[in-house]
C-alpha cells in the first residue's frame, strides 16, 4: 500500500534539501480540480447541450510545456496481488527550483527523488526542452539555482556533505571537488542562489551549526566555478539565510530571512567593493520573508510573503542598503488563503513575479506583473496552474518561462510554462 500523500511528500522533501521547504504547499482539500460550471445564457438559464454551439475556450496565456521526464517519474510500480492504490503514485517525483539564461538558451534545474538526485533540462527557445546533455547528479544531491558567464554555466545546490556546485562547458559537466569552504557538518548548508559577477561567480545560501542551534547565511565566490572561497560576513550573516542574489554595477544584493527560514523576518544584505558586506535596513519593519530579488534600471525589487503567510509582499530599494515595503494591495491576496511570490525578473516591459497560492485545487501557480515593483497586477490564474507551484522565472527573447512542479497532491512532476513577455 502506498504511503499517504502528505507523509510521502514530507519524506521526499527532507531527502532532497531544506532549501526546498520554502516552496512546500500547506493547503488541504480533495483530489482533483474543481468541476467547470455548466454554460448558461444571458439570463442565467442553462444552455441545452444538444443544441448549443461548441464552446471555444480562449488559448491560455501560460500554456504548459512538455518536459522530458526521467522514466522513474512516469512509471507506476508493480503491486503485489490484492494491493490497491488510488491513485497509484509513480516510482519517483521531480521538481524544478530555478531557471536562468545559458549560452544555448535556458537551463532549468531541480531534483528527482527518491533517492535525491540533481537534474537539469535545457532549451534553445523556452518551449522545447531536453535533458541537459552530460549533466548527472550523484545520489544525495539537489540542484537549486543556475547562472552563466560567457560559455560557462554554474549550477549550485547541496549534497550529503554540504554545499555543492557543478561547472558546465559545452556538453561536459564537472562537479566541484570536495573543499573545506563547501563542507557543512550534518549537511546543514547549501548554495541556494548564484549570479555571475565580476570575473566569476557569487553564490549565496546558508551554513548552519545544528550542534549549537546556530544559523548563518553564507556567501561563496569562485573565478572558475569549481573552487570556492567563503566570504567573511564578520557576524553580519548570523541568524540569516540567503535565498536570492542580484547584482547592479559593482553592488551585490542578497535577500532572505533573518529568523525562521520560511516565515522570516525578512533580511537583506549589500556588498560593495569599498564597504564589504553590511546588513540592510527594511522599513517600516522587517516583517515577512524575502524570497527573490532582481535588479532594475532604478535599483532592486524583492518579492516574498507577509509575516502571517496570508499574502504576498514586495520591497524596493534604490541602492540595496535601505528597503521599503510596497503598500498592501488586493493583488497580494486570495481571500484569506496563503499567497507567496517566489521568483521575479525584470525586463523592458516591466516585472514578472511567479509563485503559489493555496486553493481548493490543493494549491496553484500564480503570476503577477508590475511596471515599478510597487503596484502589481494579478494574481493571474489559469486552469493549467491547478495543483502547481512556480519557483523560478526567466526570459528568452520574447518568451517568459516559469518553472516548478505540478500534480500535487497525487504526485509531483517537474513543470514548465511559457508565455509572451509583457
Amino acid at each position: 500500500m502506498t504511503a499517504p500523500a502528505g507523509t510521502r511528500r514530507l519524506r521526499l522533501r527532507r531527502a532532497a534539501t531544506v532549501a526546498v521547504a520554502w516552496t512546500i504547499a500547506f493547503a488541504a482539500g480533495s483530489c482533483g480540480s474543481p468541476a467547470s460550471p455548466a454554460p448558461s445564457g444571458a439570463d442565467g438559464s442553462p444552455v441545452p447541450s444538444a443544441s448549443a454551439s461548441p464552446i471555444v475556450l480562449a488559448s491560455p496565456a501560460w500554456p504548459s510545456v512538455s518536459v522530458p521526464q526521467p522514466s522513474a517519474v512516469d512509471t507506476v510500480p508493480s503491486l503485489e496481488p490484492g494491493y490497491q492504490c488510488h491513485p497509484c503514485h509513480f516510482v519517483a517525483e521531480d521538481e524544478l527550483l530555478g531557471v536562468a539564461p545559458s549560452p544555448g538558451g535556458l537551463i532549468a534545474v531541480g531534483y528527482q527523488t527518491p533517492p535525491a538526485e540533481a537534474l537539469a533540462f535545457s532549451s534553445a527557445d523556452g518551449r522545447r526542452w531536453v535533458a541537459t546533455p552530460g549533466f548527472s547528479g550523484a545520489t544525495g544531491t539537489s540542484a537549486i539555482a543556475v547562472a552563466s558567464a560567457g560559455d560557462r554555466i554554474v549550477i549550485v545546490g547541496s549534497d550529503a556533505s554540504g554545499a555543492a556546485a557543478w561547472l558546465g562547458a559545452g556538453d561536459t559537466w564537472t562537479p566541484a571537488p570536495r573543499q573545506d569552504d563547501l563542507l557543512v557538518p550534518d549537511a546543514a548548508g547549501a548554495m541556494t542562489s548564484v549570479i555571475a559577477a565580476g570575473d566569476g561567480f557569487v553564490a549565496g545560501g546558508y551554513h548552519d551549526d545544528p550542534t549549537r542551534a546556530a544559523a548563518s547565511a553564507a556567501v561563496w565566490r569562485s573565478t572558475d566555478g569549481l573552487h570556492w572561497q567563503a566570504d567573511d560576513g564578520a557576524g553580519t550573516f548570523a541568524g540569516g539565510r540567503i535565498w536570492s542574489l542580484a547584482v547592479s554595477g559593482g553592488t551585490i544584493v542578497a535577500v532572505g530571512t533573518g529568523g525562521d527560514p520560511i516565515y522570516g523576518p525578512a533580511a537583506a544584505w549589500r556588498w560593495t567593493p569599498a564597504g564589504g558586506w553590511e546588513r540592510a535596513a527594511i522599513a517600516p519593519d522587517p516583517g515577512g520573508a524575502m524570497r527573490a530579488v532582481t535588479a532594475t534600471a532604478t535599483g532592486f525589487v524583492a518579492v516574498g510573503k507577509d509575516a502571517d503567510d496570508r499574502g504576498a509582499m514586495t520591497w524596493t530599494s534604490s541602492d540595496g542598503r535601505i528597503w521599503t515595503a510596497a503598500p498592501d494591495q488586493p493583488s497580494f491576496h486570495s481571500f484569506t488563503d496563503p499567497v507567496r511570490m517566489q521568483a521575479v525578473i525584470g525586463g523592458s516591459g516591466g516585472l514578472v513575479a511567479v509563485g503559489w497560492r493555496s486553493d481548493a485545487a490543493k494549491g496553484s501557480g500564480v503570476v503577477w506583473t508590475s511596471t515599478d515593483g510597487v503596484t502589481w497586477l494579478g494574481p493571474t490564474w489559469e486552469t493549467g496552474f491547478s495543483g502547481g507551484e512556480m519557483t523560478g522565472v526567466a526570459a528568452i527573447g520574447s518568451t517568459t518561462v516559469a518553472v516548478g512542479r505540478t500534480g500535487y497532491p497525487d504526485w509531483n512532476a517537474a513543470a514548465i510554462w511559457a508565455s509572451p513577455a509583457p
